[in-house]
């Protein structure tokens, strides 16, 4: 099923901005002490009320006008088309873009998640694109990758994944100043990596199985070398520099986050890699995306080769945390974490209440002041300064198949 071609009028846009804002208002009230406390607040401007199954996404500034834009794949669960979603009139009004309405060759595009960057160096962002026929129908298919050129979308070829790719992380991983990119996939348990020797010409340098694989990945200088590493599910794997040929060793970060059993939801997380502690090595983020029992979590090591490695409670649970981001909200000069469960996930796991939470950094990484911005739930939550005005906002979707997809416009006073 394909999402609803053009885009609302801008008298409707408003219309479905002033529900929403009155609907945010509402949350304000109903926790006056929390937001008051904090300092912080969020108007809600919709940008789409017929989304369908948007998991693949990604924050750029497409056109060059100073405002963040919204890059997408349609219907990621049985295949639908690549475009993007202009932000116009400083972020209040959005129009529709079709990159492309089908894959090279024929076919659908599909993935668990989008990365977008210059990948040929001329000062514009250019887009992946995902070949795949959707997990929900043929999950164990391959993906082929391809990239398309800003502002032409003309398309080339970056190799093939072993089946639905779940993460994907693009980096200069060989510090040759060439976007070089990552990749992870659940039904073989794979992680990819794919050398950029020039726009055109890409080398798979690297697949490599890794125990319990599913999902949840994020790129940092992990051992403070100098280089890009990979966290994913409770391990990190140590980019070997060079010609990103050599042994890329799998370490760990906890177990736990990767020794369970059971169904589909098992090793599932998300990660987020930031250096809080000023010490040059980026500490890991975790939480499990599908199932409850599980912190929201954030791990440091003086010697992340060797171990061990601290665990650091944010929030002692939160089921179904589809959502995990790491930026500073408050303006205050330290890191704050975004976290907030699927709506869907986490109903059918028994949750009545879906919240969505600002963890506060008081400032010493490990005191947490709650800051909730909804209770109506958040799946694959994004972070961005949408207007270009010094504050992050929220790019929300309240859980994998709501139709309603909207930025929260962060208030704060600067």
């Amino acid at each position: 099923m394909q999402g609803k071609k053009g885009i609302k009028t801008n008298r409707m846009v408003h219309q479905a901005g002033l529900l929403v804002i009155v609907v945010c208002f509402m949350f304000v009230s109903a926790h006056p002490g929390v937001f008051a406390e904090s300092g912080l607040g969020f108007r809600a401007v919709p940008v789409e009320n017929n989304a369908n199954l948007w998991w693949a996404r990604a924050l750029g500034d497409v056109n060059g006008d100073g405002v963040l834009d919204l890059v997408l794949q349609n219907d990621n669960g049985h295949g639908g088309w690549l475009g993007w979603y202009e932000a116009r009139n400083g972020g209040k009004s959005w129009k529709r873009h079709i990159i492309a309405k089908a894959a090279p060759g024929g076919g659908t595009f599909a993935c668990g998640d989008m990365d977008i960057g210059d990948i040929d160096n001329d000062g514009d962002v250019d887009v992946l694109g995902f070949k795949h026929p959707g997990e929900w129908d043929r999950g164990g298919d391959p993906t082929e990758i391809f990239w398309y050129e800003n502002p032409a979308w003309k398309h080339h070829r970056i190799g093939e994944a072993a089946d639905f790719i779940k993460d994907v992380n693009l980096a200069d991983l060989n510090q040759d100043k060439k976007l070089d990119l990552v990749a992870i996939t659940y039904v073989e348990n794979k992680l990819a990596v794919f050398r950029q020797d020039s726009p055109k010409s890409w080398v798979k340098v690297k697949e490599l199985k890794v125990e319990n694989l599913h999902e949840g990945m994020d790129v940092g200088d992990i051992d403070g070398d100098g280089d890009t590493d990979v966290a994913t599910v409770g391990y990190w794997v140590e980019n070997p520099g060079g010609d990103l040929t050599g042994n890329w060793k799998v370490h760990e970060v906890a177990a736990k986050w990767h020794n369970q059993g059971g169904d589909w939801s098992k090793n599932a997380t998300k990660v987020f890699c930031r250096d809080i502690t000023g010490d040059g090595r980026a500490e890991v983020f975790i939480s499990h995306s599908e199932r409850k029992g599980y912190p929201v979590a954030w791990y440091h090591s003086r010697n992340p080769r060797k171990g061990p490695w601290t665990e650091h409670i944010i929030a002692k649970e939160m089921p179904a945390a589809h959502t995990l981001q790491v930026f500073d909200m408050d303006l205050d000069g330290d890191f704050d974490v975004l976290a907030g469960m699927n709506k869907s996930r986490a109903r059918a796991l028994g949750m009545t209440k879906w919240p969505v939470i600002v963890y506060l950094n008081e400032g010493d990484n490990r005191v947490w002041k709650q800051y909730l911005i909804t209770e109506d739930g958040i799946y694959n939550g994004q972070i961005g300064d949408l207007e270009g005005d010094g504050d992050y906002d929220i790019f929300r979707l309240p859980t994998h198949d709501a139709k309603r997809f909207e930025v929260l416009v962060n208030q704060t006073k600067h």
